[in-house]
């Protein structure tokens, strides 16, 4: 049966030398995950949660009494800074207040604020997803002064109870008198605020130092041991960001943003010349068939085209009302046709042409009157051209019809 994966939390922490790489699952002891330089640090791939433990040179860690109700420790924390002469924006991602215990109406509370320092990320493209101080990661001895080393700096964390109340880092350079009258000088500024509970002890996890030196000159008991291993934060604990981080986080989700509509508008265009390229291909397949079609028609039309003429020529002399005997007999209906010897007759269905003799004027004048208002020859629109007169006194006539759309 395989094994259930735990989410895989990474850290990165200032050690005492350069910054360190740690995994680990939310609120549980972390594992050592390799070392980078003394620069910066860079997130891995894998990791599905991101948490950067910032130095204590990037915080204002500070403690205050604080009177009022709790929910407005906020405000009051703001005009404490203010007071104190700390810039520091009044956002939930530059300030953050916690209240370690209550007397009288009164909250200690811990001041965290972000200084306005550059993240110390060597490569931007994976961001954390919070961000906390370096000094929150150990579960600190109660009551007492913890000093300890981030990247060559000393730095001072002391606690109230179980709580941090105030880190910062030493001015000296390594923990000599000038380091321990510093110290002092902290711890009698927090005394005069009364911030600064009954201290216990002070632990040293740095191998510097004179330990019966230091317990002469704080009074404390004083002991060193190693620095332990880091816990890796709780998810939602801090809502600090650096601004750095807030404005890359933008800008790299303007990217995604650009980049996502300009391959939804690829995808579009790709989409329409793919849908152009299909309705031109079935209309060119539809084309081929049709000239398929016509060129398997073309023999058959020619052929009904020649059926056609041929009806068409045909077509008079099948039609009993269009045959030629049929208007030859139209021609001799008119009772003066007895006397008419007709010598030329052409007819074809849209003209017709007749050359005749009759004995005299009269009867040709009667007989070209007759034809020409004939019901049955009617259609023919009729030129009579005039009479050719003989010595004999007959007379030569001659008419001409055609319909009135082809007339000559």
């Amino acid at each position: 049966m395989a094994k259930t994966r735990k989410p895989t939390h990474e850290l990165l922490l200032p050690g005492a030398k350069v910054w360190q790489g740690w995994t680990g699952a939310g609120g549980a002891l972390c594992q050592p995950n390799g070392e980078h330089g003394a620069d910066g640090a860079v997130f891995g791939k894998d990791a599905q949660q991101r948490v950067l433990a910032l130095p204590a040179t990037h915080f204002w860690v500070l403690p205050a009494w604080l009177k009022g109700e709790s929910e407005h420790l906020r405000s009051m924390a703001l005009l404490h800074l203010e007071r104190m002469g700390v810039k520091a924006n009044d956002d939930a991602a530059s300030v953050q207040v916690t209240s370690i215990s209550s007397k009288e109406g009164a909250h200690l509370a811990r001041i965290l604020a972000l200084k306005d320092q550059p993240v110390p990320l060597t490569d931007l493209t994976r961001l954390p997803d919070e961000v906390t101080l370096h000094a929150l990661c150990y579960p600190l001895v109660q009551n007492s002064i913890t000093i300890f080393r981030e990247l060559d700096r000393l730095v001072v964390a002391i606690t109230s109870g179980a709580q941090l109340i105030y880190c910062t880092p030493l001015s000296s350079a390594r923990l000599d008198d000038n380091a321990l009258a510093e110290l002092n000088n902290i711890c009698l500024q927090l005394s005069f605020q009364g911030v600064l509970g009954r201290l216990e002890s002070l632990v040293l996890w740095i191998d510097e130092g004179d330990v019966s030196k230091i317990q002469r000159v704080t009074g404390l008991a004083a002991y060193r041991c190693d620095m332990p291993a880091p816990t890796m934060p709780q998810r939602g604990a801090s809502r600090l960001m650096p601004e750095d981080i807030t404005v890359e986080r933008q800008r790299q989700g303007t990217r995604t943003r650009t980049r996502l509509f300009a391959l939804s508008a690829g995808a579009t265009l790709a989409a329409a010349i793919t849908l152009v390229a299909t309705l031109t291909s079935l209309a060119l397949q539809e084309r081929n068939m049709l000239r398929e079609k016509v060129a398997g028609m073309s023999p058959r039309a020619a052929q009904v085209m020649d059926h056609k003429k041929a009806w068409q020529e045909a077509a008079p002399a099948v039609d009993p009302s269009t045959w030629p005997q049929q208007m030859l007999l139209h021609c001799m209906e008119p009772a003066s046709s007895t006397e008419a010897s007709i010598t030329h007759w052409e007819w074809t269905p849209d003209r017709m042409s007749i050359i005749g003799r009759m004995p005299g004027a009269s009867l040709a004048l009667e007989y070209t009157q007759e034809l020409a208002t004939s019901e049955k020859l009617a259609h023919f629109t009729w030129e009579v051209p005039a009479p050719v007169f003989a010595s004999d006194n007959s007379v030569t006539f001659e008419m001409k019809g055609g319909l009135p759309d082809e007339k000559e």
